[in-house]
């Protein structure tokens, strides 16, 4: 009887475990919601579009700063040891920023906008995304550069307003300062450009390629920039327009001339279509810049080996696999070389 008893238990416990086990998992999600506004008054040599396009820059600036908070307290992030600039560069590109009103406001003599932004933040895939992110240093850094533009842009327009506040201003002091006004917007408004055009950045990859290349065109009419060249140029490179970026690449290094991973995706389109001296030579100046670059000797041995300048291509494979980088001494033995 008891026998009968345990195994009818152990039936009804079989029965729900499988009963339960054939409902898809629910996930449970934590989505949270940040408003922010900010009122931006405006006149004098200051035009409205100026003062729009700053209020907008620096309502998405202080919505990713509270956005942080989320980040701040992930493990990986306490792991990582990330500053307080980076946990910005990261809220910026992980999260997207929406204006969701804009309105000309008056009070009294004063003319302004107020700008409100939105963000919504999915608590279950934030530490996923952040850990991704912290992986991918180039684009981290792309970043983070960006972030220290927007935030001198807007202290240089913070003092414009200062002096625009001043009285009995002559003619060229105003128009100095209209002048100062449109190039510090300019400036952010092609950082809001990159900004666009990195949201498309996903795992290693643009996710459209055109669109990505067309918002950094717009920001590159803006105010040209050494990063934004680079990354057309790799955009141009994933639809096979070798040439193109190598031109893009080239623009890049003529405004950062230190630009190693500009020298780097050179060096591999030049290698796409042949021309291994010319690779060769980027992977030199490579190796000025940093001589334990262990990814430029792998590449100037793989490209030395291609041209049948074999026994230079195998010393450098060799030097690469002692510096951490082995893929190219393994290619070299695969083709029957540097044993």
């Amino acid at each position: 009887m008891a026998k009968t008893f345990f195994f009818r238990v152990l039936l009804s416990i079989i029965l729900l475990t499988f009963i339960f086990s054939s409902f898809p998992t629910i996930s449970i999600c934590e989505i949270q919601t940040i408003t922010h506004t900010v009122k931006q008054s405006f006149g004098g040599s200051q035009s409205p579009d100026d003062a729009r396009i700053a209020a907008v820059a620096k309502a998405k600036r202080e919505a990713l700063e509270l956005a942080g908070t989320y980040i701040e307290s992930l493990t990986v992030v306490k792991n990582s040891q990330v500053d307080k600039d980076e946990i910005l560069a990261l809220a910026a590109g992980i999260l997207t920023t929406e204006v969701v009103s804009q309105k000309n406001y008056v009070s009294g003599d004063a003319f302004g906008i107020d700008i409100v932004v939105k963000i919504v933040v999915d608590t279950s895939v934030l530490e996923n995304r952040v850990k991704k992110l912290l992986q991918d240093t180039t684009h981290l850094d792309q970043l983070n550069q960006a972030r220290i533009r927007e935030k001198l842009l807007l202290a240089k327009i913070a003092l414009l307003e200062g002096e625009n506040r001043k009285s009995g201003q002559s003619d060229q002091k105003q128009a100095n300062l209209k002048k100062e006004f449109q190039d510090a917007s300019r400036g952010l408004a092609a950082v809001g450009w990159y900004d666009k055009a990195n949201a498309l950045w996903i795992d290693g990859k643009f996710t459209d390629s055109q669109k990505a290349i067309e918002y950094m065109t717009n920001g590159i009419g803006l105010q040209a920039d050494a990063r934004a060249y680079y990354n057309r140029g790799v955009a141009y490179k994933s639809l096979g327009q070798y040439q193109r970026s190598i031109e893009d690449y080239t623009l890049a290094i003529l405004l950062k001339p230190d630009y190693i991973q500009a020298y780097n995706n050179r060096g591999i389109a030049y290698v796409d279509l042949a021309q291994y001296q010319l690779a060769i030579e980027d992977y030199n100046q490579i190796i000025l810049l940093k001589p334990d670059d262990a990814n430029a000797y792998n590449n100037r041995g793989i490209s030395y080996i291609l041209s049948n300048k074999r026994q230079e291509g195998c010393h450098d494979v060799q030097k690469a696999c002692e510096l951490g980088n082995c893929r190219g001494y393994e290619f070299a033995k695969g083709q029957g070389h540097c044993y």
